[in-house]
């Protein structure tokens, strides 16, 4: 149903930025779901921390702007509810939301979660 072409590896989810002129980072993926083919990501959207969303499905998974994977950012008055729906440690999803806040950077975002476990995947771990 969901089709396997797209990489769900962590390095690979996090090398989609665009459009370059609006999206920093992404910095770490919050959350993947491997069965489904769907991640969720912190960036920079014109300057402002966010979450990003997309499917990793087909050749190209979705949303695509003129053939290139691009992110659909979440507008800021859902962002809350959905960090706070997410199967994710309390204390990533502490850190998410101080950098959703502005208290951190993405860069001390991905500093502080490298390495730590994101549910049953790792921030770092590559694997599919």
């Amino acid at each position: 149903m969901y089709g396997n072409a797209c990489s769900l590896k962590d390095v690979d989810i996090l090398k989609i930025q665009s459009p370059r002129h609006s999206v920093g980072g992404p910095y770490v993926v919050v959350y993947k779901d491997v069965e489904q083919r769907w991640a969720i990501v912190a960036l920079d959207w014109d300057g402002r921390p966010r979450l990003g969303i997309r499917w990793f499905w087909g050749n190209s998974g979705n949303p695509l702007s003129s053939g290139y994977p691009t992110w659909f950012v979440i507008p800021k008055p859902l962002t809350r509810n959905m960090l706070n729906g997410l199967a994710i440690n309390h204390n990533i999803a502490c850190k998410v939301n101080n950098y959703l806040c502005g208290k951190i950077s993405g860069d001390e975002l991905k500093t502080a979660l490298t390495s730590v476990s994101v549910g049953s995947d790792s921030v770092d771990d590559g694997a599919e």
